[in-house]
Formats: structure tokens, C-alpha cells, sequence
């Protein structure tokens, strides 16, 4: 069997303490040293084996988990590439951590195209600044989409069937018509508006996620979304301008939920298997550079 071992880079301050995972250079831990607590969710064997994820060049997974290139057909795993390889780390002069990919053989055998991306973490107070940084080293336009995958935990009860997560609460600024991009059971997504409700809050519970594997929202005026959990302590999510926000938990297990912003959407019913003509794909040019960036706020 073989075993990966996972190597963490770490830097702190007087209100927080975070560790970034070589596989993948996505989240491992942000401990609130005021409360004397893990905020990121901590894998158990029953549910979830992950904790974040620094999602390119596809969000979620493909259509029969292929598409293609100039006609040429091209297999993916589900979120891309990022979170199946090792970044280079490195502690720089101000403490922020920076995890760097370069692409190899490996990757152009599932996406044929060359680039540099790398991740960097900032502790300023009590927020967390995050920053995915895609550079196109190719020769032509790469189309790729780009996103943001962390999992909180949360306070509840397990019980016979499921981990209780109810009286902890999604909240939004405002009271809005929150449209959703509906899901259908085989995993592919049919992209229509549906009038989910018009609210300034979701309540969460393993039901939820029974009923909507994944509730993807239009956010595009969503600055940002608030985790009120039932203990009263809060994290809020600043998404910038990405245009999707996700819901996800495991259907019974795993205390946490994942707030997700998305530069993107997934595969759904019908949908064009060249990427460039996907939906919501973004174009790179050569030697460009595009930078995603959201924060996590602890109070």
C-alpha cells in the first residue's frame, strides 16, 4: 500500500496559527489561539477525507470525466490537477507561505497545456488573506477555471445515522432571492435559475445535502457569507468577485460544512465537451497572469 506523507509549513500570530499542506498547498489547520481551538475540519474515516482544496483548471467533475482539446479527448480527475501534486514551499520574508506548482508530463498527459501556479497565505490580525496565482507559460490561450474549497467545522452531536450539525447557520448581508444552479443525481449539472428562496440566511443540516448534494449559488453581488455557528462564534467568508458560491458537506457524517467560492461552474446535461466552449471557462493569454483571491475572518 502506499502512503503518502504530508509535510506542513506553518507561520502565526498573536491571534491565529495556520498550517498549509504540501499536497496540494491548500489549508491544513487554522487554530484560534484566543479560543484555544481548530476552526478547519479535521478528517474522521467515516466521511471526508480532505480539508481544502486550490481547484484548477476545472471545478468539480466532468461529464464522463473527459473533455477535449482541439477535438483531442482529455481524462480529469474530479477538481482538476492541484490537489493529486506537490507544491514547493516556501516561508517568505514576511511569513507568508507560498505553495508552487509547475506543469510536467504528468499533467499534459490530462491537460496539454503549460503553467505556473502557486498559492500564498497572509495572516494579517485575525483574517487569513488567500491568493491563487495562475500563470499561462503556454503558447496559445489555456482555458481554465480556478476556486476555493475549505471545510469548517462544526459544534453538534453525533447520533445513531448522522453528525447533527443543525443550529449552525449560513447568514448574508441582506435579505436576497438566492438563485441556485440546479443538480441532478448523476453528478452533472443543469445550468437553469431556480428561485430557491428569498432569504438572508440558510440553516444547515445533513438533510440539506441529502436534498442538494451541492448548493451552488449565483453570488455575483455576494460580497461575502457568514458561518454563525450554534456556540455563537463566527467565520466570514470575502469572496471577491467570484461569480458562484458552494455548499457542501458529507449527507451524514463529518462535522463541517465547505464554503466555496468558484471562478467557474462544473460539467452539466448536454454540455459542450470542448473546454473553450464550456460554460463559464475563462481564456489565459500567453505569459498573462490571473489571480483569484478571497479571505477568512475570525471573530
Amino acid at each position: 500500500m502506499l502512503i503518502i506523507q504530508e509535510t506542513e509549513m506553518k507561520t502565526e500570530n498573536e491571534y491565529l496559527s495556520l498550517e498549509v499542506n504540501e499536497n496540494g498547498g491548500c489549508l491544513k489547520s487554522i487554530y484560534d489561539k484566543k479560543r484555544n481551538k481548530e476552526l478547519l475540519y479535521q478528517p474522521i474515516e467515516e466521511s471526508w477525507k480532505g480539508q481544502d482544496i486550490f481547484i484548477f483548471p476545472f471545478i468539480a467533475r466532468l461529464k464522463d470525466g473527459s473533455y477535449t482539446v482541439d477535438s483531442k479527448e482529455y481524462r480529469m480527475k474530479n477538481h482538476g490537477l492541484l490537489r493529486y501534486m506537490k507544491a514547493d514551499m516556501v516561508l517568505e520574508d514576511n511569513n507568508d507561505i507560498k505553495a508552487s506548482f509547475t506543469s510536467d508530463e504528468n499533467t499534459l498527459l490530462q491537460y496539454p497545456f503549460s503553467f505556473k501556479a502557486y498559492s500564498l497565505y497572509h495572516l494579517s490580525g485575525n483574517r487569513i488573506d488567500i491568493s491563487y496565482h495562475i500563470l499561462n507559460t503556454d503558447d496559445r490561450d489555456m482555458p481554465f477555471e480556478v476556486g476555493a474549497h475549505p471545510a469548517f467545522m462544526l459544534p453538534g452531536e453525533k447520533k445513531e445515522d448522522e453528525f447533527d450539525i443543525s443550529g449552525n447557520t449560513i447568514l448574508f448581508a441582506k435579505k436576497m432571492k438566492l438563485e441556485r444552479v440546479l443538480q441532478e443525481e448523476t453528478a452533472s449539472f443543469n445550468i437553469k435559475d431556480v428561485n430557491y428562496k428569498e432569504t438572508d440566511h440558510i440553516e444547515l443540516s445533513k438533510s440539506l445535502f441529502r436534498d442538494i448534494p451541492t448548493l451552488i449559488l449565483k453570488a455575483k453581488d455576494i460580497d461575502q457569507v457568514t458561518l454563525k455557528k450554534k456556540d455563537g462564534s463566527r467565520i466570514t467568508i470575502h469572496k471577491g468577485k467570484s461569480p458562484f458560491l458552494a455548499l457542501w458537506s458529507d449527507q451524514k457524517w463529518g462535522n463541517y460544512v465547505a464554503i466555496e467560492p468558484w471562478d467557474g461552474l462544473p460539467d452539466y446535461v448536454d454540455c459542450p465537451k470542448e473546454m473553450k466552449d464550456k460554460k463559464e471557462i475563462k481564456m489565459l493569454k500567453p505569459n498573462d497572469e490571473y489571480v483569484f483571491n478571497y479571505s477568512i475572518e475570525i471573530d
